[in-house]
C-alpha cells in the first residue's frame, strides 16, 4: 500500500499569512486602545502623530497650538525636523522678510514637506503665533543645504564658540550618518537623545510636539524591524520622573 505524500508547502503558506494577519489585526487594536489616553492629567508633553503634508491635519495641529498658546502660555513647540532647520525657521520668524523661510521651503522639494499645506502652516505660526519657538530633533537631512546654511550664519557672525554651532556639526554629523547608511533604529535613537537634550534644557516648560504618526507608536513595520518608537523610548525615560506623555494619532481621528 503506498502512502500518499501531503503538500506541506500550501500549509506553511496560510498559516504564516494567519499569523501575519493576526498580527497585524493585534498591533491595530493595541494602538486604538493607546489612542485613547486619560485627558485630565498633569502632561508635561504633548506628543501628536500625523501624515505630513495633510491639510485637515494641519488644521486640526493649529487649533491644539492656538489653544495651548493663548490659554496654556505655551511657546516652544517640537517638530521632525533637524536643528538647524528649526533654528532657521525661529530667525525667520523674527524677520519681515520671507527669505530664510523660502529658502528653506526650497530645500524641501522632493519631499511631502513640499506643498502648499505645509507652508500655509508654517506661515500661520509667524502671523498668528509669533512667540513660537521651533525645536528641531530629527536627524540633519539637509545637511548640505540648510546645515551648512544655517553654519554660514553662524560663521558670519561670530558664533564659532558656542553651543549653537556646536549642535549644528552634530546634527549634519546625524544626517551625514543616516544618508550614510539609512539605519531607521540610529536615526529613532538620536531623535529620542535630541528631544531629550531640548527638554531638558528648558525650565520646567510644557510643549507640544508633531511627528509622523511611526513615531508615536508602534505599526507592524516597527514591529517586524525592531524599531521601538520615539514616543515609546521616551515614556521610559521620563515617566519614572513622573515627567507624564501626552501622545496621540491624528491620523486616527
Amino acid at each position: 500500500m503506498t502512502k500518499v505524500k501531503t503538500k506541506k508547502g500550501p500549509k506553511i503558506i496560510l498559516a504564516v499569512a494567519s499569523l501575519l494577519v493576526v498580527t497585524i489585526l493585534s498591533l491595530s487594536i493595541v494602538r486604538i486602545v493607546k489612542n485613547n489616553p486619560p485627558k485630565h492629567k498633569d502632561y508635561a508633553i504633548y506628543l501628536y502623530g500625523e501624515e505630513h503634508g495633510v491639510a485637515k491635519i494641519n488644521k486640526k495641529e493649529l487649533a491644539l497650538w492656538d489653544d495651548f498658546y493663548h490659554k496654556q502660555g505655551m511657546r516652544h513647540l517640537f517638530i521632525e525636523a533637524a536643528y538647524f532647520d528649526a533654528a532657521i525657521l525661529n530667525l525667520w520668524m523674527r524677520e519681515e522678510d520671507d527669505t530664510r523661510f523660502e529658502y528653506l521651503y526650497d530645500g524641501w522639494e522632493g519631499t511631502l514637506s513640499h506643498n502648499k499645506e505645509t507652508r500655509d502652516f508654517y506661515f500661520a505660526f509667524k502671523e498668528s503665533y509669533p512667540e513660537t519657538i521651533f525645536h528641531g530633533t530629527d536627524v540633519g537631512h539637509q545637511h548640505e543645504r540648510a546645515g551648512q546654511y544655517y553654519l554660514d550664519y553662524l560663521i558670519d557672525n561670530g558664533l564659532e564658540n558656542t553651543e549653537a554651532y556646536t549642535l549644528t556639526l552634530e546634527s549634519i554629523a546625524q544626517g551625514e550618518e543616516f544618508t550614510k547608511t539609512g539605519d531607521l533604529k540610529y536615526r529613532e535613537s538620536k531623535m529620542v537623545s535630541n528631544f531629550i537634550r531640548e527638554f531638558d534644557a528648558l525650565d520646567n516648560e510644557v510643549i507640544m510636539g508633531i511627528y509622523g504618526s511611526a513615531h508615536i507608536s508602534k505599526d507592524f513595520i516597527a514591529f517586524f524591524l525592531g524599531i521601538e518608537p520615539m514616543t515609546i523610548q521616551l515614556k521610559k525615560h521620563y515617566e519614572p520622573q513622573n515627567i507624564l506623555i501626552y501622545a496621540k494619532e491624528l491620523t486616527r481621528l
